[in-house]
């Protein structure tokens, strides 16, 4: 297991773009499940994924565009001292 120092340009890149892809996915969870109760907080949670989702696809270009298609697969959990989420 890599601490964060040690990774290289392409898996701190895809650390990112994986972090993103499970933010979206939680608020997204969030969302779906206040729907019905709280619409407008639902909403919210809609638009925070969404913005999450556009960040995702700007670092994926930006990763595209240096080492090409292929991610490595890297999740914080693969990165020694990485927050952890609760």
């Amino acid at each position: 297991m890599k601490s964060l120092s040690q990774l290289t340009e392409s898996e701190v890149l895809a650390l990112a773009i994986a972090n993103e892809e499970e933010d979206s996915r939680i608020y997204q969870t969030f969302a779906e499940k206040l729907r019905a109760t709280f619409p407008a907080s639902a909403r919210v949670f809609d638009e925070m994924a969404e913005e999450e989702r556009s960040h995702r696809s700007t670092l994926y270009d930006v990763y595209r565009e240096r080492f090409g298609e292929h991610l490595p697969p890297i999740r914080r959990e693969d990165v020694r001292g990485f927050m952890k989420r609760r």
